[in-house]
């Protein structure tokens, strides 16, 4: 039998079984539909056979091979019989990824029409600027809850215009809009041109592009289709507005490996095709096993959160915000890549926005101002970086960029004058490489590698391989570690899950800065890093880490074995630092096994309710 006949035969069994499963009793109410991610061997056959199934297509998301359709569940049970679809995933909801707070501040004096954007100085980004790098033909794409078309949002340094393209995928606005406000205050903080009292910037990039994409209401929230199909605008569209960077800071909660789920396909997508995507790792911390999806993506950047303790000048006082998510991720990838300021972050936002009008945001008086904190404007403060780093090194791939920034990012440590003997304040799933730091990422001279080193992402995309971290669990002493790295006691490598232990008590330093800040001055001159220092961090770094390089380099083959899914990474055996694989649980993937079954994971008890599923 030819393979058009066998298809056509099963179609006519495809449209018998929902027939009878659907009519069998003809009074019968209709049966709830709703609503699926349905991918596929390709978009054509997978959009006929949700239709003849009689499921309603309501988007095509060729970025992933698949659609979003209404099903009733005799649809999907016919549907996961066929051989040519590869997965059927609930549409569930993400939402913005902002912490709520109430406080009015009332601004006076030179301040009031411009607030200090402290956070820029923070990491250094008001050093690059003096060098001239602005952001200046760099393209970001903001993928949120819209933007208020704010004059310093819509025009760079300039005053020229620099809103290259709108896209509405909530409500179909021809013209720019933010109804909740999210999307606002992240391209606040990336782009401001607005300079405050001491003529420093209000955002990251001042004179970077803008095209603002849509996908999340005026409740700060979307679903998986509308986001995927907000990545699809933006990858369809890379090439007409150069887009180099997407900003990602949306959170949902991870319910399948990163390669099975859709929305992190599309993620995983839009970085193979040369976009580099940032995102937040979330705010559920302090917690290990907390990084929201997308941030547990292992390919993109994803930011956690620091406060500078309102003291932007004094480093020694910083520390790692409590919400600020913490990795390892299901997938025993190490997250978050790196950490960046993400407390009392000031930024633009409509006093009509529905964050203003349930107070979930502090009010700076008299301004179109307010001070917000999350993970998501961390996430913008890197985006913000990312920009100067493009215009400085325009031909950077999104793997050079990741591997830029990590490398030149400072963890936060204790006091000491010689880095190999100093000691971590967090461990490495909770500050990843350590705090951004703007000058040597965007300035430094001779610093070659790639991040995601050993992984095939087109492979990746393709099914025919996938990859796991090198985090592990050790149920007997309790701590997370990282494969191939010796557990010495300082503090980065090995973590017991517990907060702030490395500094003897939550964001308190037990020695000074050290030789890090010399008392800050980093970026005036006073330690050079920049300058010919910048060989501390590429030599002295690894010697007190454990190896830098290998745990960011290359990583396992996915070998079907689902450890955190299951239950926790084993630990590598004591004499070959190898995970032992010999009592695993070995669930079958999410997709088509060898056999050709469709198997899926039980989101009835994966998913928190189902007000987290898109219904009919």
């Amino acid at each position: 039998m030819s393979a058009t006949l066998k298809n056509y035969f099963f179609k006519l069994v495809l449209m018998a079984v929902v027939f009878t499963l659907t009519f069998s009793a003809v009074s019968a109410p209709a049966l709830p539909r709703r609503s699926y991610i349905i991918q596929g061997s390709d978009l054509s056959t997978v959009v006929d056979l949700v239709q003849t199934s009689g499921g309603t297509v309501t988007s095509e998301l060729s970025i992933i091979n698949g659609v979003a359709a209404y099903l009733t569940d005799s649809a999907v049970t016919a549907l996961q019989a066929h051989p040519t679809i590869h997965y059927v995933t609930p549409n569930v909801q993400v939402e913005a990824s902002s912490l709520a707070v109430s406080e009015t501040i009332s601004m006076t004096g030179s301040r009031r029409n411009a607030p200090s954007g402290e956070f820029t100085e923070v990491v250094g980004a008001d050093y690059v600027w003096e060098q001239g790098v602005t952001g200046k033909g760099v393209t970001i794409a903001l993928v949120d809850s819209g933007m208020a078309a704010f004059n310093p949002l819509r025009m760079n340094t300039n005053k020229q215009n620099r809103l290259l393209a709108w896209k509405d995928f909530v409500q179909n606005r021809p013209t720019p809009m933010d109804p909740n406000g999210h999307g606002t205050h992240i391209a606040s903080i990336m782009v401001n041109s607005v300079r405050d009292a001491a003529r420093s910037y209000n955002g990251m990039a001042p004179d970077a592009n803008l095209v603002v994409v849509r996908v999340l209401n005026k409740e700060g929230r979307g679903s998986y289709e509308t986001v995927i199909k907000g990545i699809q605008w933006v990858v369809d569209h890379k090439d007409t507005y150069d887009i180099k960077i997407m900003n990602l800071s949306i959170t949902g909660e991870v319910v399948a490996p990163y390669w099975a789920d859709p929305l992190n396909q599309a993620v995983t997508r839009a970085w193979a095709e040369g976009i580099t995507v940032i995102t937040c790792a979330g705010n559920s911390g302090p917690d290990p096993l907390t990084v929201s999806i997308p941030g547990n993506n292992p390919y993109v950047i994803t930011v956690g959160a620091f406060t500078d303790a309102y003291t932007h000048r004094d480093w020694t006082d910083d520390y790692l915000v409590e919400f600020s998510s913490a990795g390892p991720t299901m997938d025993a990838f190490i997250k978050p890549d790196v950490i960046a300021p993400g407390a009392h972050m000031v930024g633009m936002m409509s006093n009509a926005s529905y964050i203003s009008q349930q107070h979930d945001a502090n009010w700076l008086r008299g301004t179109q101002y307010y001070e917000m904190a999350g993970t998501s404007q961390a996430a913008a403060v890197v985006a913000g970086i990312i920009a100067l780093m493009y215009e400085e090194n325009p031909d950077l791939t999104p793997d050079q960029v990741k591997y830029r920034l990590m490398i030149t990012s400072m963890p936060m440590i204790e006091g000491g004058v010689d880095p190999q003997y100093a000691r971590a304040n967090y461990s490495v799933f909770q500050q990843g490489a350590g705090r951004v730091n703007a000058p040597d990422a965007v300035l430094a001279a001779d610093i070659e590698g790639s991040a995601n080193f050993g992984m095939d992402i087109w492979k990746d995309l393709s099914g025919e391989e996938h990859y796991q971290g090198y985090a592990y669990y050790d149920e007997d002493s309790g701590i997370y570690g990282v494969k191939g790295v010796e557990n010495t006691d300082d503090g980065y490598t090995v973590w017991d899950g517990g907060f702030g232990i490395w500094s003897g008590g939550f964001g308190i330093w037990s020695g000074g800065f050290g030789i890090w800040s010399g008392g800050f001055g980093i970026w005036s001159g006073g330690f050079g890093i920049w300058s010919g220092g910048f060989g501390i961090w590429s030599g002295g770094f690894g010697t007190w880490s454990g190896g830098y390089g290998i745990w960011s380099g290359g990583y396992g083959i996915w070998s079907g074995n689902y450890g955190l899914w299951n239950e926790p990474m084993q630990s590598p055996t004591a004499s070959s630092n190898e995970f032992d694989q010999s009592n695993a649980k070995t669930p079958p993937a999410y997709g088509r096994d060898q056999s050709g079954n469709l198997n899926l994971p039980d989101f009835s008890q994966m998913l928190l309710g189902v007000d987290r599923w898109v219904e009919e």
